[in-house]
Formats: structure tokens, sequence, C-alpha cells
């Protein structure tokens, strides 16, 4: 075999390795009259108007809004770009699967509000002592306004999150390696403009 027969055997194989660790993954626009399949309404307003997806709460629900994007996932990378509308906060968090925590309730959640963004570990619901904890948070210079991206990575026991590609949160803890089977959205108070979710899932 050549020098450079095997430069590009070599080549080769090593983008064969690499897209056996990573997906391609999904992503979601809401240029359509009706949501993306896969996205699955709990409680609240979540339609797609003018090209985003308007998220709010509805005070019949006594609920926060809430939407499950059902991809299975447990390492990977969700984005979005996101637009406070009157809304007082906006999660994007993991529910453990079924099986993998002796645990009642969610996992973990990135919180964002239009002056803070924290990263909490949610309470076990089964345990009346239980309670959510704030594994990192930060406070803003000055309200947000306009639009803003997201980036969330997960891997591993560990959770990191850019804000605008400046801001960066980290937590870890062993709970937060387990198999998720969904993405979950929240949105409390009124309107949170919502657009370009994307998700890598990192494959085993």
């Amino acid at each position: 075999m050549t020098r450079v027969s095997l430069f590009l055997f070599f080549i080769v194989l090593q983008g064969s390795m690499l897209s056996a660790f990573v997906e391609a993954g999904e992503s979601s626009t809401f240029d359509a009259e009706k949501r993306p399949e896969k996205w699955a309404v709990n409680y609240g307003h979540w339609e797609p108007q003018d090209g985003v997806l308007v998220c709010r709460q509805m005070k019949v629900d006594n609920h926060p809004a809430a939407s499950r994007w059902q991809i299975p996932m447990t390492d990977g990378t969700v984005t979005c770009r996101y637009q406070f509308d009157g809304a007082t906060f906006f999660h994007i968090g993991f529910d453990p699967a079924r099986g993998t925590l002796d645990k009642k309730g969610h996992l973990y959640s990135l919180v964002i509000t239009p002056d803070s963004a924290s990263i909490k570990k949610h309470k076990d619901k089964a345990d009346p002592n239980s309670k959510d904890q704030t594994m990192s948070t930060m406070k803003f210079d000055k309200p947000m306004s306009g639009w803003h991206t997201i980036s969330l990575k997960t891997q591993g026991s560990t959770v990191t999150v850019n804000l605008d590609n400046q801001q960066q949160l980290t937590a870890s803890d062993p709970t937060f390696a387990v198999q998720k089977p969904a993405i979950v959205f929240r949105v409390g108070g009124e309107d949170l403009l919502l657009d370009d979710v994307q998700i890598e899932i990192d494959k085993h």
C-alpha cells in the first residue's frame, strides 16, 4: 500500500470511528401551522406563530406551561434561540427514564429568568425531606431583552450550559448520567418565543 493510499485509509477509518459516536440529531423550526412531530404538550399554549413557537402558561391549568420533545438521549447537546415576551421563567430540563433511578419526579433543569440563570437538581417527590438544590447560578448585568441563544451539553454526570457563547454554567451529579426519555421545556407567566431548537445525540 502506498503512502497516499495508507493516508486515505486512515482518514476514512477516522471518519467511520467518529460517526460511530456522534449522531446527526434532529432540529425543529416553526414555520408550519402545526407543531413538529414528537412535541407533546402537557400544559399551556405551545403554538407556531409568525415562524416561532409561542409558549405561554394558561391560568386555567394552575401549572407552568410544559412540553416534551420526545427524543430519548443519555448524552448530547441541546441548542435553541429564545426571547422573553412577558414570561417570568424558562426551563430546559430532563426526567430520568423509567427504572433508571430510585426517584420520583424531575431530574434537573436549566432555569432562566430575565435576570439570572441556574442549574437546579430537582427534589425526590417520594421523599418529604427532599428539596431542590441549586448547583450553579449567575446574575445578569441587566435584564434580558431581544433574542438569545442557549447550548446545553449533558455528558456523563456533568452538564455544561453556554449562554450567547459568552457566559457558562457547569454542574455535576452522579444521577445526571442516566438515560432521559425527552427534553422538557417549561414556561411561567406570559409569552416566551422559541425557535431553532436542535439536538445532537452522542452515541455509545
